[in-house]
């Protein structure tokens, strides 16, 4: 006797529990991190600091930083540079910084080259600049 059983399928999650789980890891996550700055700063103060409060208010203000940090990367991946999201076309991507590829060009002559158009492009512009000041000038004192 040979028993079938098909392969189990996941039941759905329901949003408020996936809501909750990431709130539960950012605030988690925030108070360790507070705590770890906080921590920190105590330890700066007393030894190195003859016990001033800024190191401390300082080292708490880095958690809290950071656990904010994580919690925007929690709550929305898709901000992250360098993120996916499957199925999309990753030049199509909404990461403010996907686009930008800061070794697109291969070599250095190639980045002379971009510094050189973008150089004559201002030197010319300028002068148009400087032509329609000087314009403006002879208009004036012909009148």
């Amino acid at each position: 006797m040979s028993t079938s059983t098909s392969p189990a399928t996941p039941l759905p999650v329901p949003s408020e529990d996936v809501l909750s789980a990431k709130t539960d890891l950012c605030l988690s996550n925030a108070l360790v991190k507070s705590s770890i700055g906080l921590g920190a700063g105590v330890v700066l103060s007393a030894i190195l600091f003859r016990r001033r409060p800024w190191p401390v208010l300082m080292g708490l203000g880095f958690g809290i930083g950071q656990g904010y940090s994580d919690c925007e990367r929690v709550f929305n991946p898709a901000a992250v540079p360098g993120f996916v999201i499957a199925g999309q076309d990753p030049k199509s991507a909404t990461a403010p910084y996907a686009k930008f590829n800061p070794f697109a060009s291969s070599t250095a002559s190639d980045v002379k080259a971009k510094a050189a158009e973008v150089k004559a492009e201002v030197v010319e512009k300028a002068k148009d600049v400087k032509d329609a000041v000087v314009a403006k000038k002879d208009d004036k004192k012909v009148v």
